[in-house]
């Protein structure tokens, strides 16, 4: 009995060692196993627009504690920041990214003037907004905003990857989120051309238009899917980590502007979606910036600040995270880079009709096999892009097999459709006005447009202005400019206002201009008018008494201002001069010659200083130069209907100086207080004369100064100035809202 008893025992010891060693063994092998696969960490960024920033912070924190992220997804703007941070962009590149760039001005419709040429920089932005005009009936745009400034960024920052189809390929697996237009699902874009996939992923619905990839038009993945937590389970994570930026449901008093109610009305259709992708994320970051806008872009450094407080609140689960991964996944992830000169072996161009390929490729100026600049490319494209010929313009380098050589694709889609616009603006002289415009392309030829604008207010104008293209390189063009107008001059005797005449005239121009360099051109023409002036405003016929004359002018124009208004660098110079004679028909006989240049001069960051010379001077031969031909000087700001000869002249009333010779001098400085805000400190002198003289006679001049605080709005400038001749005043205090017309 004791005999078993024992052989039970032993037994049981036996099947026990067994058991410890089979579990020990399964141990080992399951770890062995684990190590030699690793869960794999997914990152999902959510949009959210400049909030997005905040992805960065959040990232910083994950390196910090050591995480090896081996899947990025990401919906609208997440997908740029996880896009970037997938090819190897390091957190400091972001950051950079992120802060040095002018977001504010991506967003901005209007073209890049670095970029438009010296007759786009003449013809003058006029519209606060513009229709399609389709069969004849002005309808809705697909989107308000094009987003070609964004994407010639997102093409130059993905460029050591235009050649990747297979977004798992990158040193990070990487997919967009975008939405489909026709069903409204989101669908995962993990292969294609990456800075495509981030343009449809980032395309916000009215203000963008959607984006078309092979056939397919996608609109913004935060609409479907803000959280793509299910995009990275899909790549193969196993551990999901989201940081969500996302529009939170806010109470109705919060919701001040169009685009709040309409980020509101597609919160209500996420929230459920995001519900759902929560349930398949595994650790959730949310920074807190419910603060913030979506368009708040120049606050990028404190939501990169606040996405890395939210993170490193959760650093202790971070690390014990890291610590469960191997030590080194793909190891140290580097963006690749690529030489500054590239040799280009070949140019392809697809899409819009054969005549606007070879009308762009004729104007590329590249020839091949050559050597270029990254820089050259970009900014030859840009120049072609805001012709204003072409609505979306794409590029891709592919190197060749085997070769230090790259192909350029470029696809293009033409702009064909007519438009209208409107047009408006406020200033203390004209009060209200308001402006109707219409462009009409491919008239008569494929290349031709014709632009007309008719202003409504205390001046009246009808215009048309027809353009035909002679060549492209060295580019030249026909303009035919026919025009009516309707406007008051103040006539002034001794600095009071003792009358006003009603000033009407009709005129037809032809106009030659060639394009000597990129940022000057050299113009001849002639000019036939009929005109005539009235003491009653507004209650004679139009062109009762008439008067005419017949002109020829000889123009040269340069202009390398960085912006139209509140430039901080560049120069502006016009050199004009008409001439009058009897002896070909025209009314009077007189000659006339008008220099105007304007300089900012940068001396710091944030300050530039201001100068500008005119100098005009007539010759007549004992004729009455007519009013409209003598130089006007005084106001604020200057006015279009006659900008070649009034100038302004802070501390004076509009039209308050007046002669037939001018010498004006002015200097200044210019505070920029942030992209968008500026202030400006200026001095002007001028004299007005019938007799021209170059003695400088302190007493002939007249002088005024001024102080402006000017802002950058989306209805156009706006610019409050306080003006005197004197500094113990008297002061007044004029107002100029929207844009020059």
């Amino acid at each position: 009995m004791t005999f078993l008893t024992n052989s039970k025992f032993q037994l049981f010891i036996a099947i026990l060692f067994f058991l410890v060693i089979g579990v020990s063994l399964q141990s080992e092998a399951q770890s062995s196993k684990d190590k030699e696969n690793p869960q794999k960490i997914g990152l999902a960024l959510s949009g959210g627009g400049a909030k997005g920033f905040a992805h960065i912070g959040v990232l910083k924190v994950l390196e910090e504690a050591g995480i090896q992220v081996d899947v990025v997804t990401g919906s609208s703007m997440g997908s740029i920041v996880g896009g970037l941070y997938a090819m190897g962009y390091s957190i400091q590149q972001l950051e950079e990214i992120a802060l040095n760039n002018n977001w504010q001005e991506l967003y901005n419709p209007r073209g890049n003037r670095q970029y438009q040429s010296i007759f786009q920089k003449t013809y003058q932005e006029q519209n606060l907004i513009t229709f399609p005009l389709v069969d004849g009936s002005v309808t809705l745009p697909r989107g308000f905003v094009n987003d070609q400034k964004i994407a010639l960024l997102l093409y130059r920052l993905t460029l050591p990857y235009h050649s990747v189809e297979d977004f798992t390929e990158l040193p990070i697996s990487y997919a967009a989120v975008a939405t489909n237009l026709a069903n409204g699902k989101g669908e995962r874009l993990d292969s294609g051309y990456i800075p495509d996939a981030m343009r449809a992923s980032i395309a916000i619905p009215s203000i963008f238009e959607p984006v078309t990839i092979d056939s397919t038009t996608y609109i913004d993945g935060g609409l479907a899917r803000n959280i793509p937590a299910s995009d990275a389970r899909a790549l193969g994570a196993d551990f999901v980590i989201a940081s969500d930026v996302g529009q939170p449901i806010r109470s109705v008093d919060s919701l001040k502007t169009f685009v709040d109610v309409m980020l509101q009305a597609i919160g209500f259709g996420r929230e459920q979606s995001d519900l759902q992708q929560i349930q398949q994320t595994d650790l959730l970051i949310r920074p807190n910036v419910k603060d913030f806008s979506s368009f708040d872009y120049d606050k990028a450094a404190r939501l990169i600040a606040l996405g890395e407080q939210a993170a490193r609140a959760m650093l202790p689960e971070l690390r014990t995270l890291a610590q469960s991964q191997k030590e080194s996944s793909k190891g140290i992830k580097t963006i690749r880079t690529l030489k500054d000169t590239l040799r280009i072996e070949e140019i392809n161009i697809t899409g819009a009709d054969a005549f606007l390929r070879d009308r762009l490729k004729n104007s590329i100026q590249i020839s091949t096999p050559s050597l270029q600049t990254i820089q050259e490319i970009e900014q030859r494209l840009s120049r072609i892009y805001n012709t204003g010929s072409i609505s979306d313009l794409s590029y891709r380098l592919r190197q060749l097999p085997n070769s230090d050589a790259y192909v350029l694709n470029i696809n293009i889609s033409s702009k064909e459709q007519q438009t209208v616009g409107l047009g408006a603006r406020y200033d203390s002289q004209y009060k209200a006005s308001l402006l109707f415009t219409g462009s009409f392309n491919e008239l008569f030829t494929k290349s031709d447009a014709l632009l007309t604008d008719f202003r409504l207010g205390e001046q009246l104008r009808l215009r048309g202005n027809y353009y035909l293209p002679i060549s492209l390189y060295p580019e030249a063009g026909l303009n035919i400019i026919a025009q009516a107008i309707r406007t008051p001059i103040d006539i002034f005797n001794q600095g009071r206002r003792s009358s006003t005449v009603d000033f009407e005239k009709i005129s037809f121009s032809p106009q030659i201009g060639i394009a000597i360099l990129p940022e000057m051109y050299a113009g001849a023409g002639i000019k036939a008018q009929a005109f005539n002036f009235n003491e009653a405003v507004g209650e004679t016929l139009f062109l009762s008494k008439i008067s005419g004359l017949l002109l020829g002018n000889l123009r040269l124009h340069l202009d390398t201002f960085n912006r139209r208004h509140f430039a901080n660098r560049g120069h502006k110079l016009s050199l004009r001069s008409e001439f009058s004679s009897t002896a070909w028909g025209s009314g009077r006989t007189f000659a006339q010659h008008t220099a105007n240049w304007q300089a900012r001069w940068p001396v710091f960051e944030s300050v530039s200083i201001l100068s500008q010379v005119v100098l005009g001077r007539t010759f007549d031969s004992n004729s009455t130069i007519p009013l409209h031909y003598q130089y006007f000087a005084g106001g604020a700001v200057p006015v279009s209907i006659f900008d070649e000869r009034q100038f302004p002249l802070p501390g004076f009333k509009v039209q308050q100086q007046r002669a037939t010779n001018i010498q004006l001098f002015k200097t200044g400085a210019q505070l920029t207080l942030s992209q968008t805000f500026f202030a400006q400190l200026k001095w002007n002198v001028a004299r007005l004369s019938n007799n021209w003289s170059w003695d400088i006679d302190p007493s002939a001049f007249n002088s005024g100064y001024a102080l402006s605080l000017g802002a950058q709005t989306i209805i156009g400038p706006a610019e409050l100035t306080l003006m005197t001749q004197e500094f113990d005043g008297p002061y007044a205090l004029r107002i100029n809202v929207g844009y020059t017309f």
